[in-house]
């Protein structure tokens, strides 16, 4: 990031937080050293909370508010560290009043062996050395390092001792460059961050791509074949993987279903293996089925016209499955593919009719259509793919003779995707997102239907707020549908989810 950028940054960060910018924080600083010392070593439960709210608070734009850090200092992490008073007690002292070399001590200690202090993290325990001294000391939260990461190259863990003395260095010396306060850094790094974010989408999108809903690049209807090894990249799955799922379709039974619990990327690895199997993106068509969806959309049916004198008349149209059957016909050569998302919420057997049999006998054989008459066939270079969510409906309940003519193939949750898929974004905090799949995973079960997939957390940039998002307004509002019976459960998982957050950010 050049000069000009971050001083630009710096002028934007202070008109958007005003005046009392600095001095608000000061401020508040000064109370929380005064709350300590009145308070040390006899924390209750509420002075913990309170103690994270002064964490918190500043102003913005003329207006007190308490989200400087991850909103854990006035809620979550600190009603967790409240349920242990003593235990809270017995670290904060040393920390406070311990010679500056002492606290550096506990702090690498606690940096190594979290069980010291759980649900601390990084963030609490070094904002205490801040406190003490905020012109030689910095505060590890996710956002300020790779904030300053962006100008330095360098790549800041608070992991160690060392690690952390390396970043209030750069930090001390990244002030002093540019002329930041202690009490702007955070603000001014954190926004460097995002702004810093490697736009690798963006070249994607230029070539005339889109982006899906988990952050993932779905490429664009112009584009060409896409090779095994591609899908599997793009789908952070094992090549041997793909492979078996061409071999079953091209080998056997050409329609498949994608089934899994919501979020586990179905209808985008539909949408990139159909990338493989047709010639090219044009043979490709999509359908969305819901519970109006019939058999005149998909095979054929009447439709009413009015004509140039008004008189109402009705005409055959053919559906989406019919048009794309006639194309594969005059196309022998060329391989089509139809992808279905959602297919078990539509009746599947009035929507599919007659094609239960055309399907599991392609080629030869026809069949009668009832509305044009017309004889018809399902060819054999046309794939079906259809995508199922098993919160809505079991597998098992679809009618047997759909079911024994589609392969089944399960896409469950995925620590190891959502692994691969962190890996390769540095500016993702790798460690929360995993932390909150395995606790969602492991309070819902891996094998429940309802158990929510690894793409929920499969947000580009992803950090405190955005995950707190995703939680507030994705996972919980679904979680609170299928446990309406298990309310004080949900209340648990809701208070380690923010727990958690707080203590990984």
């Amino acid at each position: 990031m050049t000069d000009a950028t971050t001083e630009q940054i710096i002028n934007d960060e202070r008109r958007t937080f005003g005046p009392r910018f600095v001095q608000s924080r000061r401020d508040a600083e000064e109370m929380a050293r005064r709350f300590i010392n009145q308070h040390l070593g006899f924390m209750t439960t509420e002075h913990i909370i309170e103690l994270g709210r002064l964490f918190n608070q500043h102003e913005k734009a003329g207006r007190t508010r308490f989200d400087r850090f991850t909103p854990g200092f006035t809620g979550a992490i600190m009603a967790k560290l409240g349920r242990n008073p003593r235990r809270f007690n017995q670290t904060l002292v040393p920390l406070w009043r311990g010679s500056t070399e002492d606290s550096l001590k506990v702090l690498g200690q606690m940096f190594r062996d979290r069980s010291i202090l759980p649900g601390a993290g990084s963030s609490l325990p070094s904002f205490l050395l801040y406190l003490r001294d905020p012109e030689r000391f910095g505060i590890c939260i996710n956002a300020t390092m790779d904030g300053l990461a962006s100008e330095t190259g360098a790549s800041y863990r608070a992991d160690c001792l060392d690690n952390y003395e390396e970043f209030c260095t750069d930090l001390r010396k990244w002030r002093e460059k540019h002329g930041v306060t202690p009490q702007e850094a955070d603000a001014v790094l954190s926004e460097m961050m995002r702004r810093a974010r490697p736009d690798t989408l963006l070249s994607l999108l230029d070539a005339g791509g889109e982006v899906g809903n988990n952050g993932l690049f779905m490429g664009s209807s112009t584009e060409a074949k896409m090779t095994v090894e591609q899908v599997a990249t793009s789908c952070y799955l094992p090549v041997e993987q793909i492979d078996e799922w061409v071999a079953a379709l091209t080998t056997g039974m050409r329609q498949a279903v994608f089934h899994g619990p919501p979020g586990t990327g179905k209808t985008y690895v539909a949408r990139l293996l159909a990338r493989h199997l047709a010639t090219s993106a044009q043979h490709i068509e999509l359908a969305q089925f819901h519970p109006a969806y019939s058999y005149e959309d998909f095979v054929e049916g009447l439709r009413p016209e009015v004509g140039a004198e008004g008189v109402l008349s009705y005409r055959v149209r053919r559906g989406v499955f019919s048009k794309l059957c006639e194309r594969a016909q005059q196309a022998p050569d060329e391989t089509f593919v139809l992808v279905i998302d959602e297919m078990n919420r539509a009746d599947l057997a009035a929507v599919f009719g007659e094609l239960m049999f055309l399907l599991e006998y392609r080629g030869e054989p026809q069949v009668t259509l009832p509305y044009s008459q017309r004889r018809m066939s399902v060819p054999q270079n046309l794939f079906m793919l259809g995508t199922m969510n098993t919160a809505d409906r079991s597998l098992a309940l679809l009618d047997f003779a759909l079911r024994r003519r589609f392969h089944a193939f399960p896409v469950l949750p995925s620590e190891d995707v959502l692994s691969r898929w962190a890996v390769a974004r540095p500016t993702v905090n790798r460690e929360l997102a995993l932390g909150l799949f395995r606790i969602v995973r492991d309070r819902v079960g891996l094998e429940v239907p309802v158990s929510p997939g690894h793409s929920y957390w499969m947000a580009e940039g992803l950090d405190a707020a955005t995950a707190e998002r995703i939680w507030s307004y994705q996972l919980r509002p679904y979680l609170a549908e299928h446990w309406f019976e298990r309310p004080h459960e949900l209340e648990q998982l809701d208070t380690d989810i923010r727990a958690l957050i707080a203590e990984r950010t």
